[in-house]
């Protein structure tokens, strides 16, 4: 069980962008711009890894700071959907809530619309 205080809300996160990029045929990965696919690529099977493995949550938190920080350079070149999961890991590492409703954010008790 995570040890941390928001570890489930930075696990599920984590989980989303894992289950968006890295798929069984790399279709997603390799259609990335090859800068995005190279700062993120490797820090991301890190986080894959590391969530199947629940007993060292300050492993994981450091492996999510790493890719937090791999991808910022990267993220204006990152697809839309790609850029948000990013934010809304970043934010579950801060202990913010984040609820997504069609193009409409939820950020403790903010709410940023976004256009289509």
């Amino acid at each position: 069980m995570p040890a941390e205080t928001g570890s489930t809300s930075v696990r599920e996160a984590a989980r989303r962008l894992v289950d968006l990029v890295l798929t069984e045929d790399d279709v997603y990965l390799d259609s990335l711009p090859d800068e995005v696919e190279g700062a993120v690529g490797t820090p991301l099977i890190e986080v894959a890894r590391m969530l199947d493995e629940p007993d060292n949550d300050q492993e994981f938190r450091r492996g999510v700071r790493l890719l937090l920080e791999a991808g910022a350079d990267a993220a204006p070149r990152m697809p839309d959907e790609l850029r948000d999961l990013f934010e809304e890991l970043r934010y579950a590492m801060r202990g913010v809530t984040v609820r997504r409703t069609g193009f409409v954010v939820e950020r403790a008790g903010r709410r940023d619309v976004r256009p289509s």
